[in-house]
C-alpha cells in the first residue's frame, strides 16, 4: 500500500494488523478505506456485495476476476505487486535435475486441471523457466526494497 500512495501521490494514515481478516472486516465495517487483500479472500465479500473491488495489482487481469482492471489500466502504469510462491532447490543441485523440475512445473502450468485448481484459490500460474524465475525474483527484491524504504520500516 504504502508503494501504491507514493507513486499515485495519495496520502493516507497507515494502520497496521495483525492479519488479512480482522483488517477486511474493518473494511466492511467502513473503519478503514481500503487496502490490497489476496483475491481469494477478496473474491466472496465482493460477490457478497461487502465490498467492491476496484482494481487487482498484477499487471495482468486475474483469470479469477477478469472484469476487475490492473491499477495500470487504471491509470496507474507500471505498478504491479504480487505475493508468489515458486519452487527452490538448494544451491548446487545439478542442473539437469533442476531443468527436469522446471520441465515438470511448466507442462503442469499449462495443464488444465492444475490451472484449475489455482484457479479456485485465485492463483495465476506463471510457469517460468529458472533464468525468468532468478530475473523474476531479483525485479521483486528491487521492488520490495523501494517498498520498505517507502514505508520507513525498520528491523528493532
Amino acid at each position: 500500500m504504502a508503494l501504491f500512495l507514493k507513486r499515485a501521490g495519495i496520502e493516507m494514515t497507515a494502520v497496521s494488523y495483525r492479519g488479512t481478516a480482522q483488517a477486511l472486516t474493518d473494511v466492511i465495517a467502513g473503519h478503514i478505506p481500503c487496502m490490497f487483500v489476496p483475491l481469494p479472500e477478496a473474491m466472496p465479500q465482493a460477490e457478497g456485495g461487502k465490498i467492491r473491488m476496484i482494481a487487482v495489482s498484477d499487471d495482468k487481469r486475474s483469470r479469477g476476476a477478469p472484469a476487475i482492471p490492473t491499477i495500470s489500466e487504471s491509470g496507474y502504469p507500471g505498478f504491479r505487486g504480487i505475493s508468489w510462491n515458486g519452487l527452490m532447490a538448494p544451491a548446487g543441485t545439478p542442473k539437469d535435475i533442476v531443468d527436469r523440475l522446471a520441465a515438470e512445473f511448466a507442462r503442469a502450468a499449462k495443464d488444465p486441471k492444475f490451472v484449475a485448481g489455482l484457479d479456485a484459490y485465485g492463483v495465476d500460474p506463471l510457469g517460468l523457466t529458472p533464468e525468468e524465475f532468478a530475473k523474476f525474483i531479483k525485479e521483486d527484491m528491487a521492488l520490495w526494497a523501494e517498498a520498505v524504504k517507502i514505508a520507513g520500516v525498520t528491523l528493532q
